[in-house]
């Protein structure tokens, strides 16, 4: 059960409170009594004694008026009891004196209870005040370092990808030192990676000196967890930020990538061991983890799409190469890519545009193309779009159209003779892309 607000306040009172409550009366009656032994309470018009309890009120609520008023009541019957004093304290001044120092109190405890209040909302917001200030900063340290990180670097893996491409790459050498510390160059401009190494395998053994080093170098620590981790599962492996505090205790890698091909050939390990803390994002590891993927796989690919193109004779070199890494990129790391089939009608006068000049027109540099890859006499292109999904797909072919337009096909891609389509790159074999895009192989052509 609740308490009276009365209650309440008398509870809080210290000593000092509680003496002057109860003395200030006594000490105002004894006073009264000196100057007027037979009549204290009526020895002057002005009630004078009930400014005790009144005063009281005001400085220390409604309890301490009540407690006053009833001690200065009590102490006159007492007195009048006793023969201290002739006349007893009249009705109606005790009445009326007891009134008016009770809404003395009222107001004082109303009065308190609001500037508390007041003191509580203005303490909250200075707090907030002081969460915002310390979140807007913060803010503002965040936001400095991402202009400046989008300032000094590029931020699309398409942009890292079509990099990648310019490796020196060794026929003789998977991995030599030279495509290796180009691949760390690269993932220090895209990853922001500050201190890496890359360690390769030899007859079976991963060599302890690194082949490659991104800032100072050190041998490799074999015991290291994510090291550990990253071989047996062979995968990516690397700490959260909540989990940073256990690199005193856990070993000094950040992130562990393993270079293993498509062929499930293990041909090294690269080691990150410092990096800043706003690049430890899945977004920048998981890019990471498909330029080292889509390096590994460049001499299995060569294999691969020499292969593919014994299947499809007229397969260009660098369109099979691209599409087998890029459909193994996706098995691995689930990153998207389409095909796009565009075909067109024989030139005529009134159609003059090729392939070839549609080819020249629209191309990008990352994309690749196959020019007349459909059989006669369809004419057309097959696009491979590497890291894009069914939107990218349609925007390319939204620009077809355009360009179309504006080169003299009213009605673009909806004109007689014109098809297109979109095919995503998946778990689906190369080869079996190419069927389902309608490309015929040796096989298709044996049956013929």
């Amino acid at each position: 059960m609740a308490k009276p607000a009365a209650l309440r306040e008398v509870s809080r009172y210290r000593p000092t409170a509680w003496a002057e409550t109860v003395l200030l009366p006594l000490l105002g009656l004894a006073l009264a009594m000196i100057l007027d032994r037979q009549a204290p309470f009526t020895a002057s018009s002005f009630p004078w004694l009930w400014l005790i309890p009144f005063l009281l009120g005001l400085r220390y609520g409604l309890g301490a008026a009540t407690i006053g008023s009833f001690v200065l009541t009590g102490a006159g019957f007492a007195a009048h009891w006793f023969a201290a004093i002739g006349q007893p304290p009249p009705l109606i001044q005790i009445v009326g004196g007891m009134f008016a120092a009770l809404i003395a109190g009222q107001f004082s405890s109303n009065w308190r209870d609001r500037v508390q209040a007041n003191a509580l909302r203005t303490a909250y917001a200075e707090e907030r005040l002081e969460a915002l200030t310390r979140a807007y900063f913060i803010n503002r340290i965040s936001h400095d370092r991402l202009e400046e990180a989008l300032i000094t670097q590029p931020v699309t893996l398409r942009g890292a990808l079509e990099q990648s491409r310019t490796l020196r790459k060794d026929k003789d050498e998977v991995i030599n030192q030279a495509n290796a510390t180009d691949l760390l160059q690269l993932l220090a401009q895209y990853c922001r990676f500050e201190t890496a190494a890359l360690h390769v395998m030899v007859r079976g053994r991963l060599r302890e000196d690194p082949l490659a080093v991104l800032g100072p170098s050190a041998p490799l620590s074999v015991t290291d967890p994510l090291l550990v981790q990253a071989r047996e599962h062979a995968q990516a492996a690397y700490y959260s930020i909540d989990q940073l505090h256990e690199l005193d205790t856990a070993g000094g890698y950040r992130a562990v990538f393993p270079l293993r091909n498509a062929g499930d050939e293990e041909l090294g390990m690269l080691v990150v061991r410092d990096m800043p803390l706003l690049a430890l994002t899945e977004e920048n590891l998981t890019t990471a983890t498909a330029i080292v993927q889509y390096f590994a796989d460049e001499s299995w690919a060569i294999a691969q799409s020499a292969d593919l193109r014994r299947l499809f004779p007229g397969c260009p070199p660098r369109f099979a190469h691209e599409l087998v890494k890029l459909q193994h990129l996706h098995a691995v790391s689930s990153v998207r890519s389409m095909l796009v089939t565009v075909r067109i009608p024989e030139p005529t006068r009134e159609q003059p545009l090729d392939a070839q000049a549609i080819h020249q027109g629209i191309r990008r540099s990352l994309d690749v193309y196959w020019l007349d890859p459909f059989s006669q006499p369809a004419s057309g292109l097959l696009v491979l779009l590497p890291l894009a999904g069914p939107a990218s797909a349609r925007g390319y072919l939204d620009r077809l159209d355009a360009w179309l337009r504006e080169h003299g096909i009213d009605k673009g891609l909806a004109a007689p003779g014109f098809r297109s389509g979109q095919i995503p790159v998946d778990r689906r074999t190369p080869d079996v892309l190419l069927d389902a895009a309608g490309i015929d192989g040796i096989a298709d052509e044996a049956q013929s």
